[in-house]
């Protein structure tokens, strides 16, 4: 089993901003298992806010579109990345894909979580790290299964704020 990291770069909060979606093609001969999937609030921008954000991680039927495709094994902060976390085996984009904020497809499905997280840099609040959107209080609990021509996203709910959120996702790839 290979074992991954996708580093999803921060982004400015936004009402309904869909963060990143991560898509199993339906021929990829794998199945996903998403370990955790936290989200991680900058304080390196000065921001001032008064509301904090809602996430929400939902399963998705549809690969996004538009957006920024991720790369395999990239090295510019600014990029979303695949990483083997054994630095020997790539993932194959043809198999697996996610894209930084997709502008189309990412059709939403069930709610697997909700956070809420506070990303105001003056408040203390905004240091505490929001709870894994896969595990949540129960570091037992199963991971996430996503089969073949189906994903996940994260997505803000309606109400704007201000700042900046990204995420770091730990998953395996199963052979069927």
């Amino acid at each position: 089993m290979s074992y991954y990291k996708l580093f999803v770069p921060k982004q400015a909060v936004g009402a309904n901003l869909v963060y990143f979606d991560l898509f199993n093609v339906s021929t990829s001969g794998y199945t996903l298992l998403v370990e955790s999937v936290i989200p991680v609030i900058s304080g390196a921008v000065a921001v001032t806010g008064v509301v904090g954000v809602d996430l929400l991680l939902t399963r998705t039927s549809a690969v996004g579109t538009g957006g920024t495709a991720a790369v395999a094994e990239g090295a510019t902060i600014t990029a979303m990345t695949f990483s083997n976390q054994n630095g020997d085996q790539p993932i194959d984009l043809t198999k697996v894909s996610a894209r930084l904020t997709p502008t189309g497809g990412a059709t939403a499905g069930a709610i697997l979580a909700w956070r809420c997280g506070f990303p105001e840099e003056t408040n203390g609040g905004t240091y505490t790290q929001i709870l894994d959107l896969v595990k949540g209080w129960d570091q037992n609990a199963p991971c996430i299964t996503v089969k073949g021509g189906t994903g996940i996203r994260v997505i803000q709910g309606a109400v704007a704020s201000v700042g900046n959120i990204g995420f770091d996702v730990a998953l395996r790839l199963k052979q069927l």
